[in-house]
Parts: structure tokens; sequence; C-alpha cells
């Protein structure tokens, strides 16, 4: 079998795998790239697999003049840029002990000892440069079966590094099926999820953020529910409010998005609880007091944008069991290109200092009340 990808001939990737193949190592493109040109999805990291030591992919790629980073050299892996892409390359190894955040390993050349150190069946198939697939473990029939599988023992491999808890519900999400109960892997998730606690709130927030975008997210929040996974990371949570916004989204064909349905799934501080970035935080933040206010579609549009309308907008219907209206994204394009015909000088003759702030403000409101159709005359002389 072959994979058949535009990234396996662009220049930058030709040259990276012909650097490492020229001098008698072994190369593999492994993990999410191979998965997702066997399933023609997008790749969007192309990882490598070497026989080479990280000191001798560090030495060979600079005198290619070709940036390389030792990202975690301790773990075997560089990171190269050629082109302005980065490929990660690490080296083959297998691991020697483990902690449950991260391991010691002892670097190998053998793909099948690589193969048995990984997570998921899905996430160890190899290809060559020309794209033969290498499949160690069998594990293309889980991909075209949409099972997910850990390798070998579950309870080991969640063991070695426990972010593997919140992965595995990432992945159902992502490439999973629906009529799969995962009994012995939920009671494996439920037993040990207390090791999410030596997890760093960044790792964890990081794979949230992954899960909370993935199309099938409703099942595997049922499953992590059913674990007692999501009480490790939310203090609250609302399961009818999220499916009811999966149904919008759906039913008017919006693209998926991680803070719109978090924030229809709760209402924590996810900026002290995970560490999400001050933006992201703050836009969970605005579209969970939006969806208690009666601000429409038209104003929310042209006081921040469309998007974060639109998000309000379906946070609130699914928050209030309401439906949106039926114009709501027109209103939406209306907001958007409004454009208040105050400017502060023209109320200068008349209001200075906190004030003319407050008249702008009063100002705006009315012309927002009358769907932005008061002209400046009329606006003006409502204060003359």
């Amino acid at each position: 079998m072959k994979i058949h990808a535009d990234w396996l001939n662009i220049r930058s990737t030709r040259l990276v795998m012909d650097k490492l193949l020229s001098k008698g190592f072994q190369a593999y493109f492994v993990g999410g790239c191979v998965r997702n040109s066997i399933l023609d999805t997008e790749v969007k990291d192309i990882d490598i697999s070497t026989s080479a030591h990280p000191t001798e992919v560090l030495e060979m790629m600079k005198k290619a003049g070709l940036k390389a980073v030792p990202t975690s050299i301790e773990h075997g892996t560089v990171t190269v840029v050629a082109d302005k892409r980065s490929y990660e390359i690490t080296t083959l190894r297998e691991d020697i002990e483990t902690d449950g955040r991260k391991a010691k390993v002892r670097f190998s050349k053998s793909i099948l000892e690589d193969a048995k150190r990984r997570d998921f069946t899905i996430n160890a198939i190899f290809s060559e440069q020309d794209g033969t697939i290498l499949d160690p473990l069998n594990a293309i029939p889980d991909i075209f079966e949409k099972r997910i599988k850990f390798i070998g023992n579950p309870r080991e491999r969640i063991k070695e590094d426990y972010l593997r808890i919140l992965r595995f519900f990432r992945f159902l999400a992502l490439f999973g099926k629906e009529d799969e109960t995962h009994e012995a892997e939920l009671t494996a998730l439920n037993d040990l999820r207390d090791g999410l606690d030596t997890i760093s709130v960044e790792r964890k927030g990081d794979e949230i953020l992954k899960l909370f975008a993935a199309p099938g997210l409703e099942y595997s929040i049922f499953l992590m529910e059913k674990a007692k996974i999501n009480s490790k990371i939310f203090n609250t949570c609302n399961h009818a409010s999220l499916s009811s916004l999966i149904k919008l989204e759906e039913r008017l064909d919006v693209a998926p998005c991680a803070i719109r349905r978090l924030a229809a799934y709760t209402g924590d501080n996810l900026k002290s609880q995970l560490r999400f970035s001050k933006k992201q935080a703050k836009a969970h933040q605005i579209l969970r007091q939006e969806a208690t206010n009666k601000k429409d579609a038209a104003e929310l549009s042209y006081r921040y944008n469309k998007n974060m309308a639109l998000d309000a907008i379906l946070v609130r219907s699914s928050l209030q069991n309401i439906e949106p209206s039926k114009n709501v994204f027109d209103q939406i394009k209306k907001g958007s290109v409004a454009k208040f015909p105050i400017k502060p000088f023209d109320l200068a003759e008349y209001f200075s200092g906190p004030r003319l702030g407050e008249m702008l403000a009063y100002l705006e409101q009315k012309w927002i009340e009358s769907d932005f159709t008061l002209s400046k005359e009329r606006l003006l002389a409502t204060i003359k």
C-alpha cells in the first residue's frame, strides 16, 4: 500500500529525507501525517523517525544549511526548518522508564520497538520516502474501521503519560465512531484519572482546545463524563447546552469552534484553570456574558465582529434553549458594515470630559436601537 500526498514531494520534504537517507540512516514518516494521508485529510505536521542519533541529525542538517533546533534532544527530537516548514525528527526509540509525564528512552534502530511505545495503533504507521506503508502493528484496519485502540495494555499506556487520557477522547472525536462502547478503556481511564493532576495545565488546556474543535465531540464528552474525567478538568459543565449547540451548528452549517463550544459547556475561568491565552479566555468570557444579555445579532456584530456575533447568538440559543432568528445572518452582516455617524468633535461644542463620553454612548445606543437608521443630523437634533 502507498500513500499519495502533495507533501511527500515538496522540495523541503525531499531535502530533509534525502539528507538522512544519503548518509545510510533509516528514515520514515510516521504518525499523523501518514494517518491523515491514508484518510485523505489535511496534514499539518510532518514527523520523521530515523535511526540517526539526534546529535548526528543536528550536525548533518546544519551542514546542509538548514536550521536545526534540539527541541527535546534527551528524548531524541530535533526540529528542522526547511523552506519555512518545520519537520520534527525523532530517533527511533523505546521507553525504559516512565513516570506518567515523561520517559527515559533508549535509542533504537527498530520501527517495531518504536511503534510499540506509541499511544494508539492509528498513530503507529510509518511510510517510506516514496509513500510505501510500513505497518508493524497491523493498524491500518483500525483506521478504516474507526477503532481507537491503545497499543497493548491501556493501563500501561496511560501510566506512561497521563495526558493520554485526554488524547484518547480527542482521537475518538476525530477518527472514532459512536457505536464503540470502550468499556475496558473507560474502566482504565476512570481508575487512573487522578493521574491528570500531575500534568501541567498548559498541556491539558492544549488537548481540551483540540478536543472541542473536533467533529465528533459530543460522543467523546458523553464518554468523558461516564468515566468521570470531566470533573478533573472542569468545575461546571452543561452537556445539554453543548448538545443543543452542536445540533445548531449542524443545522446552520456552521463550522465547529472550540471557544464557542466551551462557552456553551462551562462557565469556568479558562485563563486560570487551563492557562488559555488572554485572547481565548476573553472571548470565552464575552460569549458567556452576552448569553445573558439582550443585544441582537446586528448589535453584537457591530460591537464585536461577525464571528463573535454568531458565536454569541449560538451560545445564547443553546444555553437558553431558544431558536436564533431566521434572519440572523442578514442581521450579522448589517451590523458588521454599520458606521456610527457621530464623532467626538461633533459634540465638543456642547460637552467635555466624562460627560462627552456619556453622550456619545447615549447617542450610539439610540442609533443602534433605530436599526442603524438615524442620521447624524437627527441624532444631534436630540441634544440641541
